[in-house]
């Protein structure tokens, strides 16, 4: 049950009879849901809004009268009330998100089946969740809402989702035990002009990261960062896991084609954190055109099942060879699985990769293949 003890009532706003039924009875399905009307177009949902003041309103982003959020923004004036938005991933913006939510959208549901009448059965629970969550809200609650969904779900800003990858490279990079000098040499020899996005998992305590990332952007020309939720992968970027923490990519909200930065597993304690693996299974599962691991120095074996994932996706692993290598433990149990198509001395790698991305642009431009 609700807060009050009484059952959240919801209006329900959607041009398909259809869809409203089945909304309604995913929604009546709850003991403390309950459907408190069903409108067509904007007008006729302003109107109700007025008559019936539900607690929360279940509205389709592509409601008749609502184009540039019109009935949103009347709603907002005449009868403020907290609004979950329905719409399709691809019609999800920052853009969009920013100016839904100052007129009372407290959260937005995508459907990721694009035939004709979208599978609400599919998100059901997340309907339900969106909904009781909604009705706690308040006006003032919205701008620190609007920060978290921007933080949770970074797109990009235009005024139509591109399909094209922002990154058509990524280099994954896993160290241990001596890894942060090998990181060091490897990023200050990386070209300046590498289109590709630099990952790196390098086993550091909470708090050790930051001084790192400050270490490296002071010797490259590219741009360094701190991993942190949402950021997302562009050419040009090191991106440095936080210490203690398990830094993995998740596809952007509303746009597949391009990559952000997520977390997975902290809860797990672990002296191999941030975690090579989770890292590389993550870009490995992506569809991320080109995928490149590399092993460095260190103790152990984390970045071996990363590597197998990279290598099973058609992806190509380097390992750093024993003389170069301070602790040869990652690097070894990589080479040993059979995974690695190349063991180079540190020396070697930054130029391996400055030119195998360097080829592949080449390639991918006239159509050959490597």
């Amino acid at each position: 049950m609700s807060v009050s003890g009484t059952r959240i009532r919801v209006l329900l706003a959607d041009q398909s009879s259809r869809a409203r039924l089945v909304l309604g009875n995913i929604l009546e399905e709850e003991p403390d849901l309950q459907v408190a009307g069903g409108a067509v177009d904007a007008d006729a949902l302003v109107k109700l809004v007025k008559q019936q003041r539900p607690d929360v309103v279940l509205l389709n982003y592509s409601l008749p009268g609502n184009k540039n959020l019109f009935a949103l923004q009347r709603i907002f004036h005449e009868a403020p009330v907290p609004v979950v938005l329905l719409l399709k991933r691809e019609q999800l913006t920052a853009d969009l998100i920013q100016h839904a939510m100052r007129l009372g959208v407290y959260a937005f549901v995508s459907d990721t089946d694009h035939k004709r009448y979208p599978n609400y059965r599919n998100i059901a629970a997340k309907v339900i969740d969106k909904v009781r969550t909604a009705r706690l809200v308040t006006i003032a609650d919205m701008e620190l809402q609007l920060a978290k969904v921007l933080q949770e779900a970074e797109t990009i800003v235009t005024e139509e989702p591109k399909p094209e990858p922002l990154v058509d490279s990524v280099i994954v990079i896993g160290a241990s035990t001596g890894g942060q000098q090998a990181v060091e040499f490897l990023v200050k020899e990386l070209s300046a002009e590498l289109s590709a996005t630099i990952l790196l998992a390098v086993h550091l305590p909470a708090g050790f990261s930051k001084s790192f990332v400050q270490r490296l952007q002071r010797q490259t020309g590219l741009t360094v960062k701190e991993g942190r939720t949402g950021l997302l992968l562009r050419p040009n970027n090191v991106i440095v896991a936080p210490g203690g923490r398990n830094m993995v990519v998740h596809p952007v909200l509303g746009n597949n084609a391009n990559y952000k930065v997520g977390f997975a597993g902290d809860e797990i304690q672990s002296d191999e954190q941030p975690s090579v693996d989770l890292l590389m299974q993550s870009v490995a599962n992506s569809t991320i055109k080109q995928v490149i691991g590399v092993i460095l120095t260190g103790m152990g074996k984390d970045g071996t099942k990363g590597a197998a994932a990279i290598y099973r996706r058609g992806g190509t692993i380097v390992a750093q060879d024993k003389a170069s290598s301070t602790i040869f433990g990652m690097a070894r149990s990589v080479i040993d699985s059979g995974v690695s198509h190349h063991v180079l001395p540190l020396s070697e790698i930054p130029q391996f990769l400055n030119s195998f991305v360097a080829n592949s642009i080449t390639a991918g431009a006239t159509g050959d293949t490597l």
